[in-house]
C-alpha cells in the first residue's frame, strides 16, 4: 500500500463520527406501532405517523409541513431521532412492548438528520470528502438539493485542509461554513413557525393590539408543531447597516441587494447544471452536469478540479417579503414519465432499460457508442436524438411503462448556505458596476435537451428569470439577458447605459465640436487676411473684482472633477484612473463645494447688484446682439475689431444669455438631480417616491452632456479676445484691454 494511501485512510478513520443524539430524559416511553396500531419488534414494520401519533396530532403536522410528498417525504424518525433510525430490536423493549429509555434518542433536528437528505452537512470535526453516494441511484427523499443545488457545503473544516482539489486551495485558509465553524446549528434558521420559544407574533385575528402578551404553550406546541419551517434569512441575526462602511450608498445597497450577492460569491461545493435522470451511469445514479468542476475521464467528484461557482442573479422575493436582487442557481432536471397518469418512471426501472447483467445493453451501447470503442462515458449518455429516445422508451415500455415520455422541470436555488468568513465575501466594486457587469450576464440553461424537450418554467413568483431562454450553439439553451439591464429593472451605476440621453447628448456635443473646430480652422487658414491688421490696446479696465475671479475658478475646477469623476462612475471598468468608491466619494465632495460656491455667488451678485450684468437690456438688445453673432460669422475672420458690450455690461448679449440659461435652468436641474441620486442611496424614502434612478439618473447624465458641451464652448471662446490670451489673463488678473478703434453700441460711453 502505498504511503499517500496510508495517510489518506489514517485520516478517515481518525475522524471522529458524527455526534450521536442523545438519550431523552423527559420523553415518554413508547411503544412502536405499525399502519394498523398494532405494536411490532422491528424498525421496518414501525409506522412513524401512527407511532407518534398517539401523542402528537399527525393530521395537523402533516397538513402543516414542507416536508411532504411528492417532494420528499420525510418521517418524524429521519428528522428527530439520531441516524434516521430507531433501534427497535427484542432486547430494547420492556415486558409491555414499548421502547426502554437507553433507546429513546428523540430531540431536535440536528445538522446530521438534514445532511441525510439536503447534502453534505458535517459536524465539527468530520473531514470533507464526496461521498460516493453523491453520484449513486437517487434514494427516497435524499436531493441533495443543498450540495448539489446550491454548491454549499456546510462544515467547520477549513477549505484548504479537505481532501477536494479545489481551485486555489493553498489561499482558502477558512471554513467552508462560518455558522458551522461556530456551532450554529440547522434550527437556528429553520425552526418551527409556532415555537413559542422562538416567535412572538400574535395569536388570532385581533388587528387593533399592536402588542399580544398571549403565547402557545409549550405543551400546545408539542402536541401541534408547525413544520412549515421558518426561513430566516441573515437580517433576523444581523444588522447590515452596522457594518460595510467602505460601501457609498450603503442603505441603497441594503435595500435592494440579499446578503448572499456578495457573501456566497464562489461557493466551492459541486453545483449541477444538469440532472438528467433519463440516462444512467456506470456508477448507477443518473446523469449529472456540473457548472463549476473541470472533470477529466476517470475522475471523481474528489479529484476533479472544483472551481468556484459563478450565481445568476435574479430578482427574488426574500422570507420578510421584500424583492432584492439575490444569487441563484438553475438547475435543469429530466425524467421518464408515463403520459397516461403523469407519474414519474422509478429510477429503478429506468436503470432496467438501460443496464442488463450489470452492463449496458447491447442495443444501447450500439446506439450511443458515438466513438465506437465499446464503452459509454457520460458525454455519450444522452437523448439527444429521436431514435435514441425511441429506443430507450421502446425498452422503458417493454418493461411495462404506459407511454413513457421524456419531462423537464427548471428548478431555482436560492444560494443561501456555506456562507463562509467576511475575507471571502466580494468586495469588487467593478464585479456589478461596469457596463459587461455580472448582473447581465447571460446563463446556460441546459447543455443539451434530452429528448429533445426544454425544460418548464419554476411555478410561483418568488424568483423572476429575467431574459429571453433562447438556443445555445451545442444544443441546449442559454438564458441571454439584456447587456444594458439589471434584475429588477434597477438603475445601477457605471452599468446601465441610458442610451437615449447619451445619444442626444453626444449629438450636441459632437455638433459643437465640429462647429467650434470648423470656426477654428477658418480662422487659422485666413490668418494671413488679418496680418496686417493693428489694434492698438487701449486703456486697461478692471473688470473682474477678486471675489468674482476666486467664484470662476472655484466654479471652473468643481465642474471639471465632477466631469471626470462623473466619466469615471459612468464608465466603471474602462480605462479607469480610480476606483468607483473613490469617484463617488471626490464627485461628493466637489457636489458640496460647487452648491456652496453657487449660493455664496448667489448672494455676492444679489447683494452688490451684481446680478445685473447677466440681465440683458431691452434698448438695442437685438441690434447689438446681430452686432456680435456677424461679428464671429464673419469680422473675426478678417480681423475686425471685436464689439463693445453696452454700458455699465460686462457681458455681450450672447453671453448673457448664454449664462441665464445655464445659472436658471441647466445649473438647478443637476443641483436638484444630483440630491436626487445622493437621496436615492441614502434614504429608503426618497427611492421610493421618485422610482429610484430610471428617472432622475438619465436626466443628470444629460445635464452632464450640456455641461461638457458648455465647457468646450467656452473653452474655445476665450480664444477669440483680442490675443488668443486676452480674456484668460483678464480672469487672472482682473485687467481687460479695449481695443481704441472698437465701435461703440448705442447708449455707451468711451
Amino acid at each position: 500500500m502505498s504511503r499517500p494511501l496510508v495517510l489518506v485512510l489514517s485520516l478517515v478513520l481518525a475522524a471522529p463520527a458524527a455526534a450521536q443524539q442523545g438519550v431523552n430524559p423527559i420523553h415518554p416511553a413508547f411503544a412502536p406501532l405499525d399502519a394498523a396500531g398494532k405494536k411490532v419488534r422491528t424498525a421496518e414494520e414501525m409506522n412513524a405517523d401512527k407511532t407518534c401519533g398517539a401523542c402528537h396530532d399527525a393530521v395537523y403536522i402533516a397538513a402543516h409541513t414542507d416536508h411532504k410528498a411528492p417532494r420528499s417525504a420525510a418521517t418524524c424518525v429521519q428528522c428527530h431521532v439520531s441516524e434516521a433510525r430507531l433501534d427497535i430490536r427484542p432486547e430494547r423493549l420492556d415486558a409491555e412492548g414499548k421502547l426502554r429509555r437507553e433507546s429513546i434518542r428523540i430531540g431536535t433536528p440536528r445538522a446530521a438528520n438534514c445532511a441525510g437528505c439536503h447534502g453534505l452537512v458535517l459536524d465539527v470535526g468530520s473531514a470533507v470528502t464526496i461521498p460516493a453516494a453523491f453520484e449513486a441511484a437517487p434514494g427516497p427523499g435524499r436531493t441533495w438539493s443543498l450540495t448539489r443545488g446550491e454548491g454549499a457545503i456546510v462544515a467547520a473544516q477549513r477549505m484548504s485542509d479537505s481532501f477536494l482539489d479545489l481551485e486555489g486551495k493553498e489561499s482558502l485558509a477558512v471554513p467552508w461554513d462560518v455558522h458551522a465553524a461556530k456551532l450554529v446549528d440547522c434550527i437556528a434558521c429553520h425552526y418551527a413557525r409556532n415555537s413559542p420559544a422562538r416567535t412572538d407574533g400574535k395569536q388570532g385575528s385581533l388587528r387593533y393590539l399592536t402588542a399580544d402578551p398571549r403565547r402557545q404553550t409549550q405543551a400546545e406546541f408539542l402536541v401541534r408543531p408547525d413544520h412549515r419551517l421558518a426561513e430566516q434569512d441573515c437580517r433576523g441575526c444581523h444588522d447590515p447597516l452596522k457594518a460595510h462602511a467602505f460601501l457609498p450608498y450603503r442603505e441603497r445597497h441594503m435595500a435592494v441587494l440579499a446578503c448572499a450577492v456578495c457573501h456566497a460569491s464562489g461557493l466551492m461545493g459541486p453545483a449541477a447544471e444538469m440532472v438528467d435522470a433519463t440516462a444512467v451511469t456506470s456508477l448507477g445514479g443518473p446523469v449529472v452536469r456540473y457548472r463549476n468542476v473541470d472533470r477529466r475521464p476517470g475522475d471523481t467528484l474528489n479529484t476533479a478540479t472544483i472551481r468556484p461557482l459563478k450565481p445568476l442573479l435574479v430578482e427574488r422575493v426574500e422570507s420578510d417579503g421584500v424583492r432584492r436582487v439575490a444569487p441563484v442557481n438553475l438547475v435543469s432536471r429530466y425524467r421518464w414519465v408515463s403520459r397516461s397518469d403523469g407519474a414519474d418512471v422509478p429510477f429503478a426501472t429506468v436503470a432496467r432499460a438501460w443496464i442488463e447483467g450489470g452492463a449496458y445493453a447491447p442495443e444501447v451501447v450500439a446506439a450511443f457508442d458515438a466513438d465506437r470503442n465499446g464503452r459509454l462515458d457520460d458525454l455519450e449518455l444522452r437523448l439527444d436524438t429521436p431514435q435514441k429516445t425511441d429506443l430507450i422508451a421502446a425498452r422503458l415500455r417493454a418493461l411495462g411503462v404506459e407511454d413513457p415520455v421524456v419531462v423537464g422541470n427548471l428548478d431555482v436555488h436560492p444560494l443561501a448556505h456555506g456562507i463562509s468568513t467576511r475575507d471571502r465575501a466580494l468586495k469588487d466594486c467593478n464585479a456589478c458596476h461596469t457596463e459587461d457587469s455580472r448582473l447581465a450576464d447571460d446563463y446556460v440553461v441546459a447543455s443539451y435537451l434530452p429528448g429533445g424537450s426544454a425544460p418548464r418554467p419554476p411555478d410561483g413568483s418568488r424568483v423572476a428569470l429575467e431574459g429571453l431562454i433562447a438556443p445555445s450553439a451545442g444544443g441546449g439553451l442559454l438564458l441571454q439577458r439584456d447587456r444594458e439591464a439589471a434584475p429588477g429593472s434597477l438603475h445601477v451605476l457605471g452599468h446601465s447605459r441610458q442610451a437615449w440621453t447619451n445619444r442626444v447628448g453626444f449629438l450636441i456635443f459632437l455638433a459643437v465640436l465640429l462647429a467650434t473646430t470648423v470656426h477654428a480652422g477658418l480662422r487659422f487658414a485666413l490668418r494671413r487676411k488679418r496680418s496686417h491688421v493693428e489694434h492698438p490696446a487701449g486703456d486697461k479696465e478692471y473688470v473682474f473684482g477678486r471675489y468674482e475671479r476666486l467664484w470662476h475658478w472655484t466654479m471652473a475646477l468643481s465642474g471639471i472633477v465632477l466631469i471626470a469623476t462623473g466619466l469615471e462612475v459612468h464608465g466603471t471598468g474602462k480605462w479607469n484612473v480610480m476606483d468607483l468608491t473613490t469617484s463617488v466619494a471626490i464627485h461628493n465632495a466637489f457636489a458640496v463645494v460647487l452648491i456652496v460656491n453657487a449660493f455664496l455667488a448667489l448672494f455676492y451678485h444679489l447683494t452688490t447688484a451684481a446680478i445685473r450684468n447677466f440681465i440683458p437690456h431691452p434698448k438695442g438688445f437685438l441690434a447689438n446682439a446681430f452686432e456680435h453673432m456677424t461679428y464671429q460669422a464673419r469680422g473675426i475672420f478678417y480681423g475686425e475689431s471685436h464689439p463693445r458690450n453696452a454700458a455699465g455690461q460686462k457681458l455681450n448679449p450672447l453671453q448673457q444669455v448664454t449664462y441665464l440659461a445655464l445659472l436658471n435652468v441647466l445649473f438647478p436641474l443637476q443641483i436638484v438631480t444630483g440630491a436626487l441620486i445622493w437621496a436615492v442611496g441614502k434614504l429608503p424614502a426618497v427611492a421610493n417616491a421618485v422610482g429610484g434612478l430610471h428617472y432622475v439618473a438619465p436626466i443628470h447624465n444629460l445635464g452632464a452632456w450640456m455641461f461638457l458641451t458648455f465647457f468646450v464652448l467656452h473653452v474655445y471662446l476665450v480664444s477669440t479676445g483680442r490675443t488668443p490670451t486676452d480674456h484668460l489673463k483678464s480672469m487672472i488678473t482682473g485687467y481687460q484691454h479695449v481695443d481704441q478703434d472698437a465701435p461703440v453700441p448705442e447708449g455707451a460711453e468711451r
